[in-house]
């Protein structure tokens, strides 16, 4: 999802061998939150608090 919106079929099915379908919304969202949060930040040059 980082590099592509559309996450390939064969990552997806290998994926949903090995989580519950709850397991897989909540990867998707922690990916997209984080995608969301670093791009917001990268476009307005926010500097990361230490």
């Amino acid at each position: 999802m980082t590099q592509k919106v559309q996450v390939d079929g064969v990552v997806v099915e290998a994926l949903k061998r090995h989580l519950s379908p709850e397991a897989l919304a909540q990867l998707t969202l922690s990916v997209a939150a984080a995608n969301f949060t670093n791009r917001f930040n990268d476009a307005l040059g926010t500097e990361l608090e230490r």
